[in-house]
């Protein structure tokens, strides 16, 4: 639980007696929703990022969504010119959960509320809830599908996220805690590919390298960039190594059902999107307690090729 949001309620009252909720979009006789995201260039911010437009459509809402370009101190600078211009909720996806907390800190000052979407913002700031899977639960996720996919003794190498992001941080926690409890199952390599299709080739032809046949069982991406990866691998005639990766996009999909992935952790993005729209509106309207707290986890899934048909195609980028 976090500490800060028990506090929350009571600000967010002072907020709509003192006028939250009453800036430049009222005025306009719309709502106005200021969404962060820490970078719109990443394919899986395409179906959030159509998930929120959908839903400020059916809601009749204004929404100013703005790329954080991976850099925090421009993140920081977003949510400030939001506070500027008094949005009347704001949703953030920070690239560094503790770095964006001055910026959020601004907007409780300011009796705005504040949501986090798919990366959470750190301790030391108020916001209403977070919307998006427990990352945590994600990697324990992946490293049971290397589990089951390979043996008891299993030898495994985890291609990292961008590190410091909460989803990095988290997935890899939640990993090492599944390999923890499976003492048969070892971590041998650790390497960082940035959410990035061509880094993740490189790390994974690095391992591959490194780890002849019979060294290495499987690969764990902890995003779908492991992909780029594991088509690699199949060209190269290593079937030995099993790759299971986080996220599924189209590539994922389709080598799903090729056999070139043997498993992912499947999340809607598309929905997220529009589950955090949906409660930063009922937020700014005063509808504070409709809203779950302190999280709002949407459910994660390992899929196989068996679960292809399962995935809607508004969650795929």
């Amino acid at each position: 639980m976090r500490p800060v949001v028990a506090a929350l309620a009571g600000v967010l009252t002072v907020g709509l007696l003192s006028g939250c909720g009453q800036g430049a979009g009222n005025a306009e006789g719309a709502l106005q929703i200021g969404v962060m995201l820490f970078n719109t260039d990443l394919p899986a911010y395409a179906p959030l990022t159509a998930g929120i437009k959908a839903k400020a459509d059916e809601l009749g809402v204004q929404v100013d969504i703005q790329n954080g370009q991976l850099d925090p101190a421009r993140q920081a600078q977003l949510v400030q010119q939001f506070v500027t211009q008094r949005k009347d909720a704001i949703v953030i996806s920070a690239s560094d959960a503790d770095a964006i907390v001055p910026a959020v800190r601004q907007a409780n000052a300011a009796n705005i509320p504040v949501l986090g979407v798919t990366n959470d913002i750190g301790d030391g700031a108020q916001r209403l809830t977070y919307v998006g899977s427990d990352n945590v639960a994600f990697g324990e996720i992946l490293a049971r599908g290397a589990l089951e996919a390979t043996r008891p003794d299993a030898k495994v190498a985890v291609i990292l996220g961008a590190l410091g992001t909460t989803s990095e941080r988290e997935r890899t926690e939640g990993i090492e805690k599944f390999v923890a409890a499976h003492p048969g199952m070892q971590i041998i390599a650790k390497q960082s590919a940035n959410w990035d299709n061509a880094q993740a080739l490189k790390v994974g032809q690095d391992l591959l390298s490194k780890y002849p046949p019979g060294t290495l069982d499987a690969i764990i991406c902890e995003g779908p960039e492991g992909a780029a990866a594991a088509k690699y691998a199949a060209s190269a005639g290593r079937t030995d190594v099993k790759f299971i990766v986080g996220d599924t996009s189209q590539d994922v999909m389709a080598q799903l059902e090729a056999g070139t992935i043997t498993a992912t952790a499947f999340q809607n993005f598309f929905d997220q999107g529009g589950t955090a729209l949906q409660y930063a509106v009922d937020a700014a309207s005063g509808k504070e307690g409709d809203v779950p707290q302190p999280d709002a986890y949407a459910p994660i899934d390992l899929y196989t090729v068996a679960d292809v048909a399962k995935i809607p195609a508004n969650s795929l980028f």
